[in-house]
Protein backbone atom coordinates (compact mmCIF):
# COMPACT_ATOMS: atom_id res chain seq x y z
CA UNK A 1 0.00 0.00 0.00
CA UNK A 2 1.01 3.49 -0.86
CA UNK A 3 0.37 6.86 -0.08
CA UNK A 4 0.74 10.15 -1.54
CA UNK A 5 3.94 12.41 -0.87
CA UNK A 6 3.66 15.09 1.77
CA UNK A 7 4.07 18.79 1.11
CA UNK A 8 2.69 21.52 2.42
CA UNK A 9 2.43 25.33 3.86
CA UNK A 10 1.06 23.35 6.97
CA UNK A 11 3.72 20.94 7.10
CA UNK A 12 6.52 23.84 6.96
CA UNK A 13 4.60 25.12 10.49
CA UNK A 14 4.88 21.52 11.73
CA UNK A 15 8.28 21.07 10.65
CA UNK A 16 9.50 24.27 12.82
CA UNK A 17 7.48 23.07 15.60
CA UNK A 18 9.04 20.23 15.91
CA UNK A 19 12.40 21.79 15.60
CA UNK A 20 12.11 23.87 18.44
CA UNK A 21 11.00 21.11 20.48
CA UNK A 22 14.28 19.35 19.93
CA UNK A 23 16.71 22.28 19.43
CA UNK A 24 18.26 21.89 22.71
CA UNK A 25 19.59 18.13 21.64
CA UNK A 26 20.84 19.31 18.08
CA UNK A 27 24.50 19.96 19.43
CA UNK A 28 26.88 16.91 18.58
CA UNK A 29 28.06 14.90 21.15
CA UNK A 30 31.62 13.90 21.42
CA UNK A 31 31.27 10.69 19.98
CA UNK A 32 32.18 8.19 17.19
CA UNK A 33 28.09 7.22 16.97
CA UNK A 34 25.83 9.56 15.12
CA UNK A 35 22.95 10.98 17.23
CA UNK A 36 19.48 10.26 17.39
CA UNK A 37 16.96 12.97 19.72
CA UNK A 38 13.65 12.28 20.73
CA UNK A 39 11.28 14.82 22.38
CA UNK A 40 7.88 13.81 23.94
CA UNK A 41 5.19 16.38 24.69
CA UNK A 42 2.33 14.49 26.20
CA UNK A 43 -0.87 16.43 26.18
CA UNK A 44 -3.69 16.24 28.82
CA UNK A 45 -7.54 17.12 28.25
CA UNK A 46 -9.54 19.41 30.00
CA UNK A 47 -9.94 16.59 32.36
CA UNK A 48 -6.08 15.58 32.91
CA UNK A 49 -5.83 12.85 31.47
CA UNK A 50 -3.28 12.67 28.55
CA UNK A 51 -4.42 12.08 25.24
CA UNK A 52 -1.83 12.89 22.69
CA UNK A 53 1.53 12.99 22.27
CA UNK A 54 3.60 15.12 20.11
CA UNK A 55 7.14 13.77 18.70
CA UNK A 56 10.50 14.76 16.99
CA UNK A 57 12.82 12.56 15.74
CA UNK A 58 15.99 13.80 14.81
CA UNK A 59 18.86 10.98 13.10
CA UNK A 60 22.04 11.78 11.74
CA UNK A 61 23.88 9.53 8.83
CA UNK A 62 20.25 8.83 7.18
CA UNK A 63 19.36 5.65 5.32
CA UNK A 64 20.47 6.33 2.40
CA UNK A 65 18.46 2.83 0.51
CA UNK A 66 14.99 3.22 -0.53
CA UNK A 67 13.97 3.13 3.10
CA UNK A 68 14.87 5.94 5.40
CA UNK A 69 12.80 5.31 8.31
CA UNK A 70 10.18 2.48 9.37
CA UNK A 71 7.49 1.87 12.27
CA UNK A 72 5.47 -1.33 13.09
CA UNK A 73 1.96 -1.06 11.92
CA UNK A 74 1.43 -4.23 13.58
CA UNK A 75 3.95 -6.17 15.86
CA UNK A 76 3.41 -9.42 16.96
CA UNK A 77 -0.51 -9.13 16.41
CA UNK A 78 -0.19 -6.16 18.38
CA UNK A 79 -1.13 -3.04 16.89
CA UNK A 80 0.95 0.24 16.99
CA UNK A 81 0.31 3.61 17.12
CA UNK A 82 0.85 3.61 13.17
CA UNK A 83 -2.96 4.34 12.35
CA UNK A 84 -3.58 7.11 14.96
CA UNK A 85 -0.67 9.65 13.76
CA UNK A 86 -1.51 12.91 12.33
CA UNK A 87 0.91 15.91 10.59
CA UNK A 88 3.96 13.47 9.90
CA UNK A 89 6.58 15.79 7.96
CA UNK A 90 9.76 14.64 7.19
CA UNK A 91 12.49 17.61 7.13
CA UNK A 92 16.54 17.85 6.70
CA UNK A 93 19.14 20.35 5.47
CA UNK A 94 16.80 21.54 2.38
CA UNK A 95 13.48 22.30 4.11
CA UNK A 96 10.52 19.76 3.71
CA UNK A 97 11.95 16.09 2.08
CA UNK A 98 8.87 14.73 0.22
CA UNK A 99 8.64 11.04 1.29
CA UNK A 100 6.45 8.17 0.00
CA UNK A 101 5.23 5.46 2.30
CA UNK A 102 4.76 1.89 1.79
CA UNK A 103 3.22 -0.61 4.26
CA UNK A 104 4.76 -4.25 3.98
CA UNK A 105 3.68 -8.03 5.38
CA UNK A 106 6.88 -9.65 7.51
CA UNK A 107 4.83 -12.06 8.68
CA UNK A 108 1.54 -12.97 9.01
CA UNK A 109 1.86 -11.26 12.81
CA UNK A 110 4.23 -8.06 11.77
CA UNK A 111 3.42 -5.50 9.90
CA UNK A 112 5.49 -2.56 8.56
CA UNK A 113 5.57 1.10 7.64
CA UNK A 114 7.97 2.38 5.57
CA UNK A 115 9.16 5.67 3.60
CA UNK A 116 11.15 6.50 0.73
CA UNK A 117 12.51 9.42 0.16
CA UNK A 118 11.51 11.14 -3.05
CA UNK A 119 15.33 12.80 -3.01
CA UNK A 120 18.33 12.26 -1.64
CA UNK A 121 18.27 13.17 2.20
CA UNK A 122 20.95 15.83 2.87
CA UNK A 123 22.51 15.97 6.77
CA UNK A 124 20.59 14.69 9.65
CA UNK A 125 16.39 14.45 9.48
CA UNK A 126 14.25 15.91 11.32
CA UNK A 127 10.47 14.12 11.40
CA UNK A 128 7.34 15.21 13.58
CA UNK A 129 3.92 13.87 14.16
CA UNK A 130 1.34 13.78 16.78
CA UNK A 131 -0.24 10.44 18.23
CA UNK A 132 -3.38 10.62 19.00
CA UNK A 133 -4.72 8.37 22.22
CA UNK A 134 -8.21 6.98 23.41
CA UNK A 135 -8.08 6.30 27.54
CA UNK A 136 -10.65 4.62 26.58
CA UNK A 137 -9.37 2.21 24.75
CA UNK A 138 -9.66 -1.81 25.45
CA UNK A 139 -7.23 -3.62 27.25
CA UNK A 140 -5.64 -5.70 25.72
CA UNK A 141 -4.54 -9.80 26.60
CA UNK A 142 -1.34 -8.92 23.90
CA UNK A 143 2.27 -7.78 24.67
CA UNK A 144 2.03 -4.73 26.10
CA UNK A 145 3.66 -2.50 23.54
CA UNK A 146 0.90 0.13 22.80
CA UNK A 147 0.85 3.41 23.63
CA UNK A 148 -1.84 3.88 26.05
CA UNK A 149 -3.11 6.31 28.31
CA UNK A 150 -4.89 5.42 32.19
CA UNK A 151 -4.69 6.02 35.72
CA UNK A 152 -3.27 9.75 34.82
CA UNK A 153 0.02 8.35 32.75
CA UNK A 154 0.76 7.07 29.31
CA UNK A 155 3.40 4.71 28.62
CA UNK A 156 4.31 2.36 25.41
CA UNK A 157 7.52 0.76 24.37
CA UNK A 158 9.10 2.84 21.67
CA UNK A 159 8.01 0.34 18.44
CA UNK A 160 4.69 1.34 19.01
CA UNK A 161 4.66 4.85 18.37
CA UNK A 162 8.29 5.69 17.05
CA UNK A 163 9.64 5.83 13.85
CA UNK A 164 13.03 5.44 12.93
CA UNK A 165 15.61 5.11 10.61
CA UNK A 166 15.72 1.98 8.39
CA UNK A 167 18.68 0.70 9.39
CA UNK A 168 20.90 -0.90 11.93
CA UNK A 169 23.49 1.83 12.62
CA UNK A 170 23.74 2.28 16.45
CA UNK A 171 23.56 5.97 17.28
CA UNK A 172 23.66 7.72 20.98
CA UNK A 173 20.28 9.07 21.51
CA UNK A 174 19.40 11.52 23.86
CA UNK A 175 15.47 11.87 25.13
CA UNK A 176 14.13 14.95 26.44
CA UNK A 177 10.50 15.40 27.61
CA UNK A 178 8.09 18.95 27.35
CA UNK A 179 6.00 18.36 30.42
CA UNK A 180 5.14 21.56 29.96
CA UNK A 181 1.36 20.63 28.70
CA UNK A 182 1.10 17.52 30.80
CA UNK A 183 -0.46 18.89 34.13
CA UNK A 184 1.25 19.89 37.43
CA UNK A 185 3.74 17.36 38.60
CA UNK A 186 3.65 15.01 35.50
CA UNK A 187 7.11 12.94 35.49
CA UNK A 188 8.81 11.53 32.60
CA UNK A 189 11.14 8.63 32.45
CA UNK A 190 12.42 5.83 29.46
CA UNK A 191 14.63 2.89 29.41
CA UNK A 192 17.49 5.81 28.79
CA UNK A 193 17.06 7.33 32.44
CA UNK A 194 14.64 9.48 34.54
CA UNK A 195 13.59 12.75 32.92
CA UNK A 196 15.74 14.13 30.12
CA UNK A 197 18.76 11.58 29.52
CA UNK A 198 21.29 10.50 27.30
CA UNK A 199 22.12 6.52 26.61
CA UNK A 200 25.74 5.38 28.08
CA UNK A 201 26.31 3.59 24.60
CA UNK A 202 24.81 3.59 21.11
CA UNK A 203 22.16 1.77 20.43
CA UNK A 204 20.36 0.64 17.07
CA UNK A 205 17.24 1.40 15.92
CA UNK A 206 15.84 -2.00 17.32
CA UNK A 207 17.12 -1.09 20.51
CA UNK A 208 15.80 1.79 20.32
CA UNK A 209 11.97 0.67 19.87
CA UNK A 210 12.98 -2.18 22.66
CA UNK A 211 13.14 0.95 25.16
CA UNK A 212 9.92 2.26 27.12
CA UNK A 213 8.56 5.33 28.22
CA UNK A 214 6.72 6.39 30.70
CA UNK A 215 5.08 9.75 31.82
CA UNK A 216 1.90 11.71 34.10
CA UNK A 217 1.44 11.23 37.09
CA UNK A 218 3.34 8.08 38.28
CA UNK A 219 5.09 6.61 40.86
CA UNK A 220 9.10 6.48 40.57
CA UNK A 221 12.09 4.64 42.82
CA UNK A 222 15.38 4.67 42.33
CA UNK A 223 18.24 3.07 43.98
CA UNK A 224 21.86 2.75 42.24
CA UNK A 225 21.67 2.57 38.62
CA UNK A 226 18.25 0.67 39.42
CA UNK A 227 15.26 2.75 38.57
CA UNK A 228 11.33 2.03 38.34
CA UNK A 229 8.13 3.52 37.51
CA UNK A 230 4.65 2.60 37.60
CA UNK A 231 1.18 4.21 35.97
CA UNK A 232 -1.53 3.14 38.39
CA UNK A 233 -1.90 1.32 42.50
CA UNK A 234 -0.30 -1.75 43.27
CA UNK A 235 -2.74 -3.37 45.90
CA UNK A 236 1.05 -2.93 48.68
CA UNK A 237 3.84 -0.58 49.09
CA UNK A 238 5.35 -0.30 45.21
CA UNK A 239 8.79 0.71 46.78
CA UNK A 240 9.28 -3.12 48.49
CA UNK A 241 8.78 -4.81 44.94
CA UNK A 242 10.86 -2.38 42.89
CA UNK A 243 13.63 -2.55 46.33
CA UNK A 244 12.93 -6.47 45.81
CA UNK A 245 13.90 -6.27 41.78
CA UNK A 246 16.87 -3.87 42.59
CA UNK A 247 18.81 -6.73 44.56
CA UNK A 248 17.76 -9.09 41.95
CA UNK A 249 18.99 -7.19 39.24
CA UNK A 250 22.36 -6.48 41.39
CA UNK A 251 22.74 -10.53 41.88
CA UNK A 252 21.70 -11.12 37.92
CA UNK A 253 24.50 -8.86 36.75
CA UNK A 254 27.33 -10.10 38.85
CA UNK A 255 25.74 -13.71 37.76
CA UNK A 256 25.57 -13.22 33.79
CA UNK A 257 29.18 -10.92 34.30
CA UNK A 258 27.38 -8.24 32.67
CA UNK A 259 26.43 -5.12 34.45
CA UNK A 260 24.72 -1.82 32.45
CA UNK A 261 24.71 1.14 33.36
CA UNK A 262 21.31 1.72 34.14
CA UNK A 263 18.12 -0.85 34.28
CA UNK A 264 14.91 0.21 34.52
CA UNK A 265 11.54 -1.84 35.45
CA UNK A 266 8.18 0.04 34.25
CA UNK A 267 4.88 -1.09 35.46
CA UNK A 268 1.21 -0.14 34.22
CA UNK A 269 -2.33 -1.58 35.15
CA UNK A 270 -4.30 -4.25 32.78
CA UNK A 271 -7.29 -5.59 34.71
CA UNK A 272 -7.39 -8.07 32.00
CA UNK A 273 -4.59 -9.29 32.00
CA UNK A 274 -2.31 -8.88 35.11
CA UNK A 275 1.31 -10.32 34.99
CA UNK A 276 2.40 -10.31 31.60
CA UNK A 277 5.90 -9.12 30.83
CA UNK A 278 7.71 -7.36 28.36
CA UNK A 279 12.01 -7.55 27.63
CA UNK A 280 13.06 -4.64 27.04
CA UNK A 281 16.39 -2.73 26.13
CA UNK A 282 17.99 -2.77 29.45
CA UNK A 283 14.45 -2.83 31.32
CA UNK A 284 11.48 -4.64 31.13
CA UNK A 285 7.56 -3.50 31.74
CA UNK A 286 5.00 -5.42 33.47
CA UNK A 287 1.07 -5.22 33.82
CA UNK A 288 -0.29 -5.83 37.80
CA UNK A 289 -3.85 -5.22 38.96
CA UNK A 290 -4.48 -4.02 42.72
CA UNK A 291 -5.22 -7.57 42.97
CA UNK A 292 -1.99 -9.06 41.76
CA UNK A 293 -0.15 -10.95 44.76
CA UNK A 294 3.56 -9.31 45.24
CA UNK A 295 4.57 -12.85 44.96
CA UNK A 296 3.25 -13.52 41.51
CA UNK A 297 5.16 -10.11 40.30
CA UNK A 298 8.56 -11.13 41.83
CA UNK A 299 8.36 -14.44 40.11
CA UNK A 300 7.45 -11.99 36.86
CA UNK A 301 10.24 -9.77 37.64
CA UNK A 302 12.57 -12.27 37.52
CA UNK A 303 11.27 -13.43 34.38
CA UNK A 304 11.31 -10.51 32.11
CA UNK A 305 14.74 -9.59 33.60
CA UNK A 306 16.63 -12.67 32.58
CA UNK A 307 15.45 -10.93 28.93
CA UNK A 308 17.73 -8.31 29.56
CA UNK A 309 20.78 -10.37 29.77
CA UNK A 310 19.71 -13.29 27.15
CA UNK A 311 17.31 -11.72 24.81
CA UNK A 312 17.11 -15.07 22.56
CA UNK A 313 19.27 -16.66 19.66
CA UNK A 314 20.46 -14.11 16.73
CA UNK A 315 18.53 -11.12 19.31
CA UNK A 316 14.95 -12.68 17.90
CA UNK A 317 13.11 -11.62 20.93
CA UNK A 318 9.81 -10.13 19.96
CA UNK A 319 11.45 -10.34 16.14
CA UNK A 320 9.34 -11.03 13.11
CA UNK A 321 10.11 -14.96 12.51
CA UNK A 322 11.90 -15.10 15.98
CA UNK A 323 8.93 -17.57 17.50
CA UNK A 324 10.78 -20.46 16.45
CA UNK A 325 13.99 -20.00 18.58
CA UNK A 326 11.39 -18.95 21.51
CA UNK A 327 11.98 -22.65 22.99
CA UNK A 328 15.78 -20.51 23.77
CA UNK A 329 14.97 -16.91 25.34
CA UNK A 330 12.05 -18.40 26.82
CA UNK A 331 13.24 -21.64 28.39
CA UNK A 332 16.06 -20.37 29.76
CA UNK A 333 14.14 -17.26 31.14
CA UNK A 334 11.77 -19.69 32.73
CA UNK A 335 14.97 -21.83 34.39
CA UNK A 336 16.57 -18.95 35.71
CA UNK A 337 13.23 -16.61 37.04
CA UNK A 338 13.21 -19.05 39.76
CA UNK A 339 16.96 -20.65 40.28
CA UNK A 340 18.59 -17.31 40.46
CA UNK A 341 15.92 -15.84 43.15
CA UNK A 342 16.44 -18.67 44.97
CA UNK A 343 20.26 -18.89 44.90
CA UNK A 344 19.93 -14.93 45.76
CA UNK A 345 18.17 -15.87 49.10
CA UNK A 346 15.36 -13.81 47.28
CA UNK A 347 12.46 -16.67 47.53
CA UNK A 348 12.09 -19.08 49.52
CA UNK A 349 12.25 -23.07 49.25
CA UNK A 350 8.23 -23.14 49.02
CA UNK A 351 8.26 -20.39 46.15
CA UNK A 352 10.78 -22.11 44.42
CA UNK A 353 8.75 -25.61 44.26
CA UNK A 354 5.90 -24.01 43.31
CA UNK A 355 7.28 -21.65 40.41
CA UNK A 356 8.64 -25.61 39.20
CA UNK A 357 5.71 -27.52 39.21
CA UNK A 358 3.39 -25.24 38.18
CA UNK A 359 5.70 -25.33 34.88
CA UNK A 360 6.16 -28.95 34.98
CA UNK A 361 2.20 -29.63 35.51
CA UNK A 362 1.10 -27.48 32.63
CA UNK A 363 3.72 -29.33 30.74
CA UNK A 364 2.97 -32.38 31.97
CA UNK A 365 -0.96 -32.10 31.46
CA UNK A 366 -0.73 -30.56 27.84
CA UNK A 367 -2.62 -32.20 25.38
CA UNK A 368 -0.35 -30.73 22.68
CA UNK A 369 3.23 -31.78 24.62
CA UNK A 370 4.18 -33.63 21.39
CA UNK A 371 3.61 -30.35 19.22
CA UNK A 372 7.37 -30.25 17.38
CA UNK A 373 8.92 -27.06 17.55
CA UNK A 374 8.14 -25.84 13.75
CA UNK A 375 4.71 -25.84 14.70
CA UNK A 376 5.40 -23.29 17.21
CA UNK A 377 4.92 -19.80 15.35
CA UNK A 378 1.78 -20.96 13.32
CA UNK A 379 -0.32 -21.79 16.35
CA UNK A 380 1.47 -19.60 18.67
CA UNK A 381 -1.40 -16.68 18.86
CA UNK A 382 -4.11 -19.71 18.36
CA UNK A 383 -3.93 -22.09 20.63
CA UNK A 384 -2.47 -21.15 24.61
CA UNK A 385 -1.29 -25.14 24.61
CA UNK A 386 1.17 -24.42 22.18
CA UNK A 387 1.72 -20.94 23.05
CA UNK A 388 3.04 -21.87 26.56
CA UNK A 389 5.42 -24.94 25.18
CA UNK A 390 8.74 -22.68 24.43
CA UNK A 391 8.57 -21.63 27.97
CA UNK A 392 7.72 -24.99 29.63
CA UNK A 393 9.33 -27.86 27.24
CA UNK A 394 12.35 -24.90 27.00
CA UNK A 395 12.77 -24.88 30.90
CA UNK A 396 12.70 -28.30 31.53
CA UNK A 397 14.97 -29.40 28.63
CA UNK A 398 18.10 -26.71 29.97
CA UNK A 399 17.51 -28.21 33.50
CA UNK A 400 18.26 -31.69 31.63
CA UNK A 401 20.99 -29.91 30.00
CA UNK A 402 22.36 -28.74 33.15
CA UNK A 403 22.12 -31.94 34.71
CA UNK A 404 23.86 -33.77 31.74
CA UNK A 405 26.77 -31.61 31.77
CA UNK A 406 27.29 -31.56 35.83
CA UNK A 407 27.00 -35.06 35.87
CA UNK A 408 29.47 -35.08 32.89
CA UNK A 409 32.02 -33.18 33.92
CA UNK A 410 31.88 -34.45 37.82
CA UNK A 411 29.98 -30.84 38.95
CA UNK A 412 32.87 -28.70 37.41
CA UNK A 413 30.63 -26.93 34.85
CA UNK A 414 27.15 -26.84 33.99
CA UNK A 415 24.30 -24.75 32.02
CA UNK A 416 25.46 -21.52 33.76
CA UNK A 417 28.93 -21.85 32.02
CA UNK A 418 27.77 -22.32 28.16
CA UNK A 419 25.10 -19.11 28.90
CA UNK A 420 28.01 -16.91 30.10
CA UNK A 421 30.50 -18.27 27.17
CA UNK A 422 27.71 -17.22 24.52
CA UNK A 423 26.60 -13.66 26.12
CA UNK A 424 30.77 -13.31 26.36
CA UNK A 425 30.65 -14.05 22.53
CA UNK A 426 28.00 -11.69 21.76
CA UNK A 427 29.55 -8.84 23.78
CA UNK A 428 32.67 -9.64 21.64
CA UNK A 429 30.39 -8.86 18.17
CA UNK A 430 30.08 -12.49 17.36
CA UNK A 431 26.73 -13.76 16.55
CA UNK A 432 25.07 -15.83 19.50
CA UNK A 433 23.18 -18.17 17.48
CA UNK A 434 21.80 -21.56 16.88
CA UNK A 435 25.30 -22.74 15.33
CA UNK A 436 26.95 -21.42 18.36
CA UNK A 437 24.72 -23.32 20.73
CA UNK A 438 25.15 -26.38 18.86
CA UNK A 439 28.85 -26.36 18.99
CA UNK A 440 29.45 -25.75 22.45
CA UNK A 441 26.34 -28.24 23.34
CA UNK A 442 28.52 -30.79 20.99
CA UNK A 443 31.64 -29.56 22.96
CA UNK A 444 30.22 -30.84 26.51
CA UNK A 445 27.66 -33.79 26.05
CA UNK A 446 28.62 -35.15 22.17
CA UNK A 447 26.56 -36.77 19.77
CA UNK A 448 23.78 -37.63 22.38
CA UNK A 449 23.36 -34.32 23.66
CA UNK A 450 22.81 -33.15 19.88
CA UNK A 451 20.54 -35.92 19.11
CA UNK A 452 18.63 -35.02 22.47
CA UNK A 453 18.46 -31.41 21.51
CA UNK A 454 17.06 -32.64 17.69
CA UNK A 455 14.45 -35.14 19.66
CA UNK A 456 12.98 -31.85 21.92
CA UNK A 457 12.46 -29.81 19.02
CA UNK A 458 10.78 -32.69 17.09
CA UNK A 459 8.12 -32.47 20.27
CA UNK A 460 9.74 -35.49 22.39
CA UNK A 461 8.57 -35.21 25.69
CA UNK A 462 11.77 -33.83 28.40
CA UNK A 463 12.36 -35.40 31.67
CA UNK A 464 14.98 -34.25 33.96
CA UNK A 465 16.62 -36.26 36.38
CA UNK A 466 15.15 -36.85 40.00
CA UNK A 467 18.10 -34.83 41.12
CA UNK A 468 17.93 -31.97 38.45
CA UNK A 469 17.34 -29.03 40.76
CA UNK A 470 19.97 -30.26 43.08
CA UNK A 471 20.00 -32.98 46.28
CA UNK A 472 17.01 -30.87 48.44
CA UNK A 473 14.81 -31.85 45.58
CA UNK A 474 13.50 -35.50 43.87
CA UNK A 475 11.07 -36.13 41.38
CA UNK A 476 7.41 -37.58 42.18
CA UNK A 477 4.39 -38.30 40.20
CA UNK A 478 0.95 -36.89 41.06
CA UNK A 479 -2.44 -37.05 39.52
CA UNK A 480 -2.86 -34.16 37.53
CA UNK A 481 -5.68 -32.68 35.39
CA UNK A 482 -5.12 -31.78 32.07
CA UNK A 483 -6.36 -28.25 30.71
CA UNK A 484 -9.61 -27.99 28.48
CA UNK A 485 -11.99 -25.41 27.52
CA UNK A 486 -14.63 -27.84 26.66
CA UNK A 487 -14.88 -26.51 23.00
CA UNK A 488 -12.91 -25.55 20.07
CA UNK A 489 -9.97 -23.00 21.04
CA UNK A 490 -10.12 -21.47 17.60
CA UNK A 491 -13.19 -19.71 18.27
CA UNK A 492 -11.74 -17.62 20.48
CA UNK A 493 -9.18 -15.79 17.72
CA UNK A 494 -12.73 -15.12 15.63
CA UNK A 495 -14.71 -12.37 15.49
CA UNK A 496 -17.84 -13.78 16.80
CA UNK A 497 -16.54 -16.32 19.11
CA UNK A 498 -19.21 -18.88 18.68
CA UNK A 499 -18.97 -22.02 20.40
CA UNK A 500 -18.71 -24.62 18.13
CA UNK A 501 -16.66 -28.54 18.86
CA UNK A 502 -18.70 -28.33 22.51
CA UNK A 503 -17.62 -31.49 24.15
CA UNK A 504 -20.76 -33.18 25.95
CA UNK A 505 -18.85 -34.85 28.70
CA UNK A 506 -16.85 -31.62 29.52
CA UNK A 507 -16.66 -29.04 32.61
CA UNK A 508 -17.91 -26.55 30.47
CA UNK A 509 -21.45 -28.26 28.98
CA UNK A 510 -22.34 -30.18 32.37
CA UNK A 511 -22.04 -26.09 33.57
CA UNK A 512 -24.41 -25.24 30.96
CA UNK A 513 -22.58 -24.25 27.80
CA UNK A 514 -24.31 -24.58 24.55
CA UNK A 515 -23.17 -25.43 20.97
CA UNK A 516 -24.18 -21.90 19.42
CA UNK A 517 -23.81 -19.36 22.68
CA UNK A 518 -21.09 -16.22 21.90
CA UNK A 519 -18.86 -15.51 23.95
CA UNK A 520 -18.49 -11.93 24.91
CA UNK A 521 -15.57 -11.61 27.16
CA UNK A 522 -11.87 -12.03 26.31
CA UNK A 523 -9.50 -13.70 29.33
CA UNK A 524 -5.99 -14.90 29.63
CA UNK A 525 -5.24 -18.79 29.18
CA UNK A 526 -1.88 -19.29 29.63
CA UNK A 527 -2.02 -18.70 33.56
CA UNK A 528 -5.04 -20.08 33.86
CA UNK A 529 -3.89 -23.33 32.60
CA UNK A 530 -1.13 -23.88 35.12
CA UNK A 531 -3.43 -23.74 38.16
CA UNK A 532 -5.11 -26.71 39.27
CA UNK A 533 -8.10 -25.09 40.59
CA UNK A 534 -8.57 -21.84 39.01
CA UNK A 535 -12.53 -21.53 37.44
CA UNK A 536 -13.24 -19.85 33.91
CA UNK A 537 -16.02 -17.55 33.97
CA UNK A 538 -17.71 -16.91 30.28
CA UNK A 539 -19.67 -13.90 29.86
CA UNK A 540 -22.20 -15.74 27.10
CA UNK A 541 -25.12 -14.39 24.74
CA UNK A 542 -27.94 -17.12 23.98
CA UNK A 543 -30.55 -15.80 21.55
CA UNK A 544 -29.88 -11.68 23.40
CA UNK A 545 -30.29 -13.50 26.84
CA UNK A 546 -26.80 -12.83 28.35
CA UNK A 547 -25.34 -15.40 30.83
CA UNK A 548 -22.75 -16.34 32.65
CA UNK A 549 -21.42 -19.99 33.74
CA UNK A 550 -18.19 -20.69 35.61
CA UNK A 551 -16.20 -23.95 35.99
CA UNK A 552 -12.90 -25.42 35.98
CA UNK A 553 -11.71 -25.90 32.41
CA UNK A 554 -9.90 -29.34 33.17
CA UNK A 555 -10.35 -32.61 31.66
CA UNK A 556 -9.11 -35.86 31.98
CA UNK A 557 -6.80 -36.99 34.72
CA UNK A 558 -3.00 -38.17 34.42
CA UNK A 559 -0.41 -38.93 35.58
CA UNK A 560 2.20 -35.81 35.65
CA UNK A 561 5.79 -35.08 36.90
CA UNK A 562 6.13 -32.61 40.06
CA UNK A 563 9.01 -32.02 42.24
CA UNK A 564 8.95 -32.04 45.76
CA UNK A 565 11.59 -31.59 49.63
CA UNK A 566 13.46 -34.54 49.18
CA UNK A 567 13.82 -37.02 52.44
CA UNK A 568 16.96 -35.79 52.90
CA UNK A 569 16.13 -32.34 52.20
CA UNK A 570 14.61 -30.71 55.00
CA UNK A 571 17.81 -28.76 56.16
CA UNK A 572 17.73 -27.03 52.81
CA UNK A 573 16.97 -23.39 52.90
Amino acid sequence: MTSPKISSARACRAVLAALSLSASFTAARAADAPDLDVSLAPVADARGALTRLDVAVRFEAPPQGEALATIAVTANTVETSARHMSGLVFSDAKGILPVEARDTARDGDNLERSWKPLRPAQGAVTLAYRVSIDPAQPELAKPQYELRASDGGLSGAGNAFLILPADDLPRDISVHWDLSRAGEGARGISSVGTGNARSSHPLRPEQIGGSYYMAGHIGTFAKGTFFGAWQGHFGFDGPELMDWAARLQGYYGRFFDQRPASFGVFARTNHLNPGSGIGLTDSFAFTFSKKTPIADLESLLAHEMVHAWINSLNNSMDAPGGLGLSWFGEGLAVHYQRLLPWRAGLISREAFLDDLNSTAGRYYTNALIATPNDRIAEGFWKDTRIRVLPYDRGSLYFASVDAQIRQASEGRRSLDDLVRQMLAERRAGHPMDLALWKRLLGAELGAKGLADFDAMLAGGTVLPPSEAFGPCFERVTKPLRRFDLGFDPLILVTPDRIVNGLKPESAAAAAGLREGDRILNRFPQDALQGDQEATLTLDIDRGGEKLSITYKPRGKTIDAYQWQTAANGLSCP
